[in-house]
């Protein structure tokens, strides 16, 4: 398995399927995919990419950049994929990082020494809340 830069139209796929299963493409594209400035990682397996994240410029409360789109395929999750994945993001920015987690996965974006701030709030019929690097 390795970390590698690929392009916005390589984390589509898991970002539909794991994130917004059977929701139009305008819920699981960002407008600022093909900005110069944005960041897309990938975990590759065997020819095939298996967990994905993106980094916006996008400023909130301080932090310059917004982590956006994190995914790991079902059958790779539980092997520390997700943080290999975020650690490398981070080194990358050397910045402050926020994004909104749904409220199912706090624990993992806290372990990796984010912060809850502001208010919980519902998007996608979901609760999420917004969390910051610190």
């Amino acid at each position: 398995m390795r970390i590698k830069q690929i392009l916005a139209k390589d984390c589509y796929s898991l970002r539909e399927s794991v994130l917004r299963p059977g929701q139009p493409k305008e819920n699981w594209t960002f407008k600022e995919d093909d900005d110069k400035k944005t960041l897309h990682l990938g975990m590759e397996h065997d020819g095939e990419i298996i967990a994905i994240v993106s980094l916006l410029p996008e400023e909130k409360d301080g932090s310059k950049y917004r982590l956006r789109g994190m995914a790991v395929h079902e059958e790779f999750r539980g092997q520390g994929i997700g943080q290999q994945l975020l650690v490398a993001l981070l080194e990358k920015t050397g910045e402050s990082v926020w994004c909104t987690a749904r409220k199912q996965v706090q624990g993992f974006y806290s372990k990796n020494s984010f912060e809850v701030f502001g208010d919980e709030f519902t998007m996608n019929d979901m609760p999420h809340v917004f969390m910051q690097k610190v």
